[in-house]
This record gives structure tokens, sequence and C-alpha cells, in this order.
């Protein structure tokens, strides 16, 4: 994936100040494209169209007035989204449905059970001066040191050095299913590849 793919798939739903806005015209399928977490506003609501391949052609006004939804609940679904994708994050977020993955696969880990997740950031550039460069991310079972940052997701505690923490600061982490993939996605402003 080239650095500014995300930014590219953005692009239809960017304002003249850098927020995002979704509009009920917008295609289910460009909005989950460009903003993954859309996908679970929209499952919240009902509103499967995003899991269906044909649907993902209607808008979302379409795909929620053929679930039977109407205005009040379509505003909700719109609301919810542009909230999510332009809110600032002050530490970092970790999803749901990220929490739930990480416990799933902690569960398989011998011996690890109640560790926290330990989540490593390293660049290779100097992102002051190339801002898009792309993060290595590293995400295990570990214990924590003395030094580490600590964050608690519902029971779920996540661990990071302080080193790694100036370049995921403000990020998001989600695990999203697509038709052709699956995997954990960082939102970082910093940069704008964040698959794991």
């Amino acid at each position: 994936m080239s650095p500014h793919h995300d930014d590219d798939l953005r692009e239809f739903a960017r304002q003249h100040d850098g927020s995002y806005l979704i509009t009920g015209d917008m295609l289910i399928g460009d909005v989950i494209a460009g903003f993954p977490k859309a996908a679970g506003i929209m499952l919240s609501h009902g509103l499967h169209c995003v899991g269906c391949h044909a649907n993902i052609f209607d808008t979302i006004e379409g795909g929620a007035r053929g679930h039977g939804m109407d205005d009040v609940e379509i505003s909700s679904i719109i609301d919810e989204i542009n909230a999510a994708i332009n809110r600032r994050i002050e530490t970092i977020d970790i999803t749901p449905g990220a929490v739930a993955k990480i416990r799933e696969l902690r569960a398989n880990e011998r011996g690890k059970e109640d560790w926290p997740l330990r989540i490593t950031v390293r660049s290779d550039a100097d992102v002051s001066v190339h801002p898009s460069s792309a993060f290595q991310y590293e995400m295990d079972f570990g214990l924590a040191s003395e030094t580490d940052m600590r964050f608690d997701f519902d029971g779920l505690i996540v661990v990071v050095d302080p080193a790694s923490y100036a370049l995921l600061q403000g990020s998001s982490i989600d695990y999203v299913e697509t038709f052709d993939a699956a995997g954990f996605k960082i939102d970082n402003p910093r940069t704008d590849d964040g698959r794991v």
C-alpha cells in the first residue's frame, strides 16, 4: 500500500478546514473504504449493506431506507459517523472490535492469558521532515516495565514504551475485516500507512 492510500480514499469527504463530512448521498462502499470505523457504526444500527457485495454501491440513505429506516435514524447514523471520524484522540484509542480480537488472540497464547498487549512503534525516517513516512508497528503480549505508559480498554491492559508513545499518540487502533483482507488498522495522524 502506498503511504497516501488512505488519504486518497478520504479525499471525497475532506472539507476546506481539514475535517471530514459524510452525507447520506455518499456511497456506502466509498465511506467504508475511506473510514473503516464507519462500518461498525452502520452495523450497530442494523444497516447490513456493509457486508453485501451489491449494496456497497448504494448510498447511505438508500441502503438505510432499504432497511426500513426513517429520516431520524439515517441522521443518527450519519451524525455518529461524522463524530467518530473527526474525533481528536488525546492518548490512544482501541475500538471495541479490536479489543475483542486482541482478547481472542491472547486466549490462544499459552501462559500469556493475562499479560498486557505491548505496542512498539519504529520509524526509519525523521517524521518531522517526512511526516508521511510509514511506521512499523509491533503488537505482542509482554510484561510491563516501570517506564511503560499503561492504558486500560475495558479491562484489556495496553503498555507502550515512551519512545513508541511519542509516535503513536493520537492514534486509533481498529480490527477491520473486508472482502479481501483482515487485520489491525492503525489510524495514526502522523502517517497514512497504518496496517499491522
